[in-house]
């Protein structure tokens, strides 16, 4: 089950199908979910504004009813200097503004000096006498500067029921009097009922105690005893003191947004409650329909998904089963194009890759050919039976001289060359390897010419270890032996110098010998010399070590000729520097 499932994971098809069915689900979320939000916000931001609007009206309305009670005092102060006929006179102007105004206000009156009233309306009229509860009134108004208005504290008027009056001082027939109007609560309540009628507004008026003015309508989250206000089971004037002009609150388990709102002529505190409750409806509502949406947007990011995954799997199981062909050998597979898009294209690279194996497998057939060819030249001419009899000569000319000493040492070196070209038919050896094959032979060479012939080695220690091709040292050595020094009637120095240049092993094979002429030692490369003689094609040329070193490691590969009369050759060998490649791939 575990294998099923990784095997599923690494499929493409299933991965794409993942990435696909994941973006465009994400999407999906994400664009419903920045929608709701942004709804929500726009939906709540509407119903808040439109409370305040009717809060800022309801403030405006409360400003202009206290602006015209402020008026109706100005009025009766300004009237008393009329009132020529005495206490009459003023009776009878109280009594006109009250008429004038009765639409605001419950009463108009004038309190005197003992506590009586000049009355506005019928009741007051008749029921004038002194009463001790005007004490505080009249002495409200004569407390504030000259000329101004006094507020009373709401309270229980035994004429004009739960009322605020309004007070200013006044001097009138040499008695000092004051002008005192009851605010009709009753007509303001109804007031503004109206203007929030058909919102869901509750509107509460309170002066800087918490005591209530105007109380909410019936039905909402505020309700009032004993002319306080109270929120639940708590008491409401804990609204006042908020930090915030607009907040959120709970009442009864209901969410409810709380706006407050402020009379400056007065001191009053407005408090406007605009339930939420229809507003959390609606977006649950809203909620539903966007779950909806999700799930809308979840099946068709399974159609997408698969959709996609089958427009790419189709045709990469089609490649996959002709390149399965290939695999299995079938070299002559063609794919037909029946597409023009990415995949025709991967279809033509297809086809052109194969004709372009095809090609190089002949090619290589041939090479292979020529290379085991030559192999076969190497491996005949590896054995020179001239160089094997005059070997054998060297050795029994020691044993006449009683050399003895030197039989060992000319046998060991002869079994080592032997097995060193015979035994091991492998064509990639070390470089270390080929420069002992090298003084083997440079060891009987010396024994059997009696001269001195000095190997000078000049070699990188990194190197060493560095493949090279079997049998590429020692054949140039041998020329160096032949031609640069006479067939071993001169004696001299072969140097030998290995070092990594420019990612190639550069070996250089170099002697002190006769030399040639340039023109000869650019002949040396050519196959021309093929066309030689047998006795001299029986040697390894370096034409042979040259196709040999291009045939295993490329174009780049192979020898390069310095001559000079006089002073010496030089043959260089250039093999790929294979370890500096590994160090790069390892690095990467």
């Amino acid at each position: 089950m575990r294998d099923r499932a990784s095997k599923l994971l690494h499929n493409i098809s299933f991965r794409l199908f993942l990435v696909c069915f994941i973006f465009v689900l994400s999407s999906e979320v994400i664009v419903s979910a920045l929608s709701y939000r942004y709804i929500k916000n726009e939906i709540s931001s509407s119903q808040t504004e439109r409370a305040k609007q009717l809060l800022l009206k309801e403030q405006q309305y409360m400003d202009l009813y206290i602006a015209l009670v402020q008026n109706t005092i100005a009025l009766l102060s300004s009237s008393s200097a009329t009132w020529h006929d005495g206490i009459d006179s003023a009776q009878a102007g109280v009594e006109g503004v009250y008429r004038t105004h009765s639409d605001i206000l419950t009463d108009a009156y004038l309190i005197r000096e003992n506590l009586s009233i000049l009355g506005g309306n019928t009741v007051t009229k008749v029921l004038n006498d002194p009463m001790p509860s005007r004490e505080e009134l009249y002495r409200a108004a004569y407390s504030n500067a000259y000329g101004s208005i006094a507020v009373s504290n709401p309270y229980q008027s035994f004429y004009s029921g739960w009322t605020v009056t309004f007070t200013k001082a006044l001097k009138f027939a040499g008695e000092r009097m004051v002008i005192a109007v009851d605010l009709n609560l009753t007509a303001l309540q109804e007031r503004m009922d109206q203007i929030s009628r058909g919102s869901n507004l509750r509107l509460a008026i309170l002066d800087d105690q918490g005591r209530l003015i105007l109380e909410p309508a019936a039905g909402g989250p505020l309700r009032a005893k004993d002319h306080r206000l109270l929120l639940g089971d708590r008491d409401g004037t804990e609204l006042i003191y908020n930090k915030d002009d607009v907040f959120q609150a709970r009442m009864d388990g209901a969410p409810v947004t709380v706006m407050r709102g402020f009379i400056p002529r007065t001191k009053w505190i407005v408090l406007a409650l605009s339930d939420s409750t229809a507003l959390a409806h609606s977006l649950e509502r809203l909620e539903s329909f966007f779950f909806v949406v999700l799930a809308v947007g979840l099946l068709l990011s399974v159609v997408t998904a698969a959709f996609v995954a089958r427009m790419i799997r189709t045709p990469v199981y089609y490649l996959i089963r002709k390149m399965s062909l290939v695999k299995q050998g079938d070299l002559n597979v063609t794919i037909p194009k029946l597409r023009n898009d990415e995949f025709g294209e991967l279809t033509d690279t297809f086809n052109a890759m194969l004709e372009r194996i095809r090609t190089l497998l002949e090619h290589v057939n041939v090479s292979e050919r020529k290379k085991k060819e030559m192999e076969i030249q190497v491996l005949q001419s590896q054995i020179n039976p001239h160089f094997l009899y005059n070997a054998l000569g060297s050795i029994s000319n020691v044993v006449d001289v009683g050399r003895y000493e030197e039989v060992d040492d000319l046998i060991g070196a002869l079994i080592a060359i032997l097995e060193y070209g015979i035994t091991d038919f492998s064509d990639s050896v070390s470089l270390e390897q080929e420069l002992r094959n090298v003084r083997d032979y440079l060891h009987i060479q010396s024994i059997r010419y009696d001269r001195a012939f000095e190997l000078v080695e000049e070699i990188d220690p990194e190197a060493l270890a560095h493949p090279v091709l079997r049998m590429a040292l020692q054949p140039i050595v041998e020329n160096s032996v032949f031609h640069g020094y006479s067939g071993g009637r001169l004696a001299g120095v072969i140097r030998i110098a290995a070092a990594s240049k420019d990612g190639q092993l550069v070996i250089d094979v170099s002697d002190e010998g006769v030399g040639m002429t340039p023109d000869k030692a650019a002949t040396l490369l050519l196959p021309g010399r093929e066309g030689e003689p047998a006795v001299r094609r029986k040697r390894i040329g370096l034409y042979n070590i040259h196709q040999r070193i291009r045939l295993n490691y490329g174009e780049d590969c192979g020898l390069a000729v310095w001559s000079e009369e006089g002073k010496g050759t030089r043959i260089t060998l250039r093999f790929p520097d294979l370890r500096a490649s590994e160090r790069n791939t390892l690095a990467v």
